[in-house]
């Protein structure tokens, strides 16, 4: 018998990212950076990190895109109260709690494992620096700074840093968080995690190795 998982809340988080909340018929365990694979009433599969969970309910953050993975579109527009197949969670891109320093990069939505990841190491009391460092094109695209702003308040190790490739804004850094990966500034981290497009994480990658961070403290998903 299916699993299924019914939209109690949707939010409109920019012009195309939505915010859905999703309630669970039985408690479930997840970890933080796994993720939730629905099937769609199309009956496509679409996999989407957990940005957030309470055992029952489970937050996902999603961009809804028109054209290219049209399937996207497909759970931002649902109704209220539509009930969605799913497997449980999955994923083996989660945090490890350490003591070592860590460095987040992200790039768009990508960035929810890599949120859910910080939430869990304040929860459980980590106290070793992070800075969480991400991209988007425009001032218009940006969500959740208001949170990620409220973290630098609460807990003094933590930063971010964010950048814009298309808009010139004296609060932000301009271009692309690989230009933040100089050894400069990754010589304060020891474990660095990475989530986005698949040539973000790659450059993001051969830029760390050839700092000489050994592979063994990178930890990366890409899509």
């Amino acid at each position: 018998m299916n699993k299924i998982m019914k939209l109690t809340q949707i939010k409109k988080l920019t012009h195309d990212v939505y915010e859905l909340v999703f309630k669970s018929e039985e408690k479930i365990e997840s970890l933080p950076g796994q993720f939730i694979t629905f099937i769609l009433p199309s009956w496509l599969r679409r996999a989407y990190s957990i940005s957030s969970a309470d055992w029952y309910n489970f937050e996902f953050i999603i961009k809804r895109l028109e054209q290219w993975r049209w399937w996207s579109k497909e759970i931002c527009d649902l109704q209220i109260l539509t009930e969605l197949s799913y497997i449980w969670p999955i994923g083996h891109f989660v945090l490890k709690e350490n003591s070592k320093t860590k460095l987040f990069i992200w790039t768009w939505t990508w960035f929810v494992p890599l949120y859910s990841q910080i939430k869990s190491a304040f929860e459980n009391k980590l106290k070793q620096k992070m800075h969480f460092i991400f991209w988007v094109r425009h001032l218009e695209d940006i969500f959740y700074e208001d949170i990620l702003f409220q973290f630098t308040k609460e807990y003094s190790n933590f930063s971010y840093w964010l950048y814009l490739s298309r808009e010139d804004n004296k609060n932000y850094y301009k271009w692309y968080v690989t230009d933040y990966l100089i050894k400069e500034n990754i010589s304060n981290y020891e474990e660095f995690y990475i989530c986005g497009s698949p040539k973000m994480v790659d450059d993001a990658r051969n830029k760390l190795e050839i700092l000489w961070i050994s592979k063994e403290n990178i930890f990366f998903e890409q899509y």
